[in-house]
């Protein structure tokens, strides 16, 4: 009866899998997996080999079977619940250190099926929405062209100075290749703004949907110490600094801004932003017209799967790569006129949804700030901390 019971249980336990992953994989399992438990012609076939062989290919094929089962195993649990991976930067201290090892939970968010093709990307039901402050994992968007060579480098943001500055770069010269999405190097950032959102960042804050965002106050940001400041003060702040350095006769501190607020050193301290209305042609969206910095950005919509947007020059540049590379379409202008996929359009349907992502160590972070919006195929999973 317990056996019975038992076998039931498994069943409905792999049925349920099948069905919420939809893998082929384990339908076959769940099928043979029947066929053992009530196809007794079948399970006495397997014993009646058994007794025909030696013992020895006996307990060899007992480890391939314990082998093969628990690689089926690892690599469930690595598609469809959790993967680990190590830091290798330092861009969102303090929450994360370098070389911290944390889990990218995929279960939260449901896993993502088909990543790598556009049309066919969809996300399995979690247990969890995405909101703005979750630490994220995700394959870096611009990842889809690298060096073969220079690995450590981004192909786009180089490409981009090239063609702002027509110097030469010998790393232009060098051999690229294409990179599926699930091929990219992992980035780990917290995210922002989601589909719908709109984001602005002010004096190096962020805001959604003309709101400060409550984690402001974790970012680590750049101030300079006044010189009025008693030096008993300046000594706990660099002691309380991630980083501290002097610049052009000046102390600078890169530090949390709760820890600010907290310590009350306000009075002390001037925060150090880039001016506003002058724009810098590294950020997002790459075009000095837009008047765009650092941290001074937006407004911008997020984009959300299935939402139409008038297309002009104007606006062009937020949404090109997301047209040609993350929605693989071929984009022209030509005579003032904009071209997807030779016709002649007014406006684009956005076949995915789009988030803005950033480190916590603002001043060290390649963040969307850099290279835009992260589509919600790239997106792996929840980061928890071990």
């Amino acid at each position: 009866m317990i056996k019975s019971i038992l076998k039931y249980i498994v069943v409905i336990a792999l049925l349920l899998l099948v069905i919420w992953s939809q893998s082929w994989a384990l339908c076959c399992i769940l099928l043979l997996t029947c066929l053992l438990f009530w196809k007794a012609s079948l399970f006495g076939f397997i014993l009646k080999a058994q007794q025909k062989v030696s013992p020895i290919i006996n307990k060899i094929s007992e480890w391939v079977l314990a082998v093969v089962l628990a690689l089926i195993m690892l690599w469930f649990v690595n598609s469809y619940i959790l993967s680990f991976y190590t830091i290798k930067a330092s861009s969102m201290l303090p929450a994360f250190y370098n070389n911290e090892l944390i889990v990218i939970n995929k279960l939260a968010y449901g896993p993502a099926i088909h990543p790598n093709k556009t049309d066919d990307y969809r996300r399995l039901n979690g247990y969890s929405e995405m909101k703005s402050g979750d630490i994220i994992a995700f394959f870096f968007p611009e990842g889809d062209t690298s060096f073969v060579d220079f690995t450590g480098e981004d192909y786009h943001f180089i490409k981009r100075q090239f063609e702002t500055t027509h110097n030469y770069n010998p790393l232009l010269d060098g051999k690229v290749k294409a990179n599926r999405v699930t091929r990219r190097q992992v980035y780990i950032k917290r995210l922002i703004a989601l589909p719908g959102d709109t984001l602005s960042i002010i004096d190096g804050d962020y805001f959604v949907n003309n709101v400060p965002c409550a984690f402001n106050n974790l970012t680590i940001a750049r101030y300079k110490v006044k010189d009025n400041a008693p030096s008993n003060e300046v000594d706990q702040m660099i002691k309380s600094a991630a980083t501290s350095y002097r610049e052009n006769g000046s102390q600078l501190i890169e530090i949390q801004s709760s820890i600010v607020h907290e310590r009350n050193w306000s009075e002390h301290l001037s925060r150090v932003e880039e001016i506003l209305n002058m724009p810098n042609t590294n950020v997002f969206p790459f075009k000095a017209n837009y008047l765009w910095n650092a941290s001074w950005l937006g407004p911008v919509i997020m984009p959300t799967k299935g939402k139409t947007v008038r297309l002009t020059l104007t606006n062009l540049p937020l949404y090109k790569r997301i047209i040609e590379a993350y929605e693989e379409n071929s984009l022209a202008v030509v005579d003032g006129q904009i071209f997807i996929n030779n016709k002649k359009v007014s406006e684009y349907t956005f076949k995915l949804n789009y988030y803005w992502a950033s480190g916590d160590n603002k001043k060290h972070s390649f963040d969307s700030r850099y290279w835009g919006f992260v589509p919600e195929n790239h997106i792996i999973g929840r980061v928890e901390k071990l």
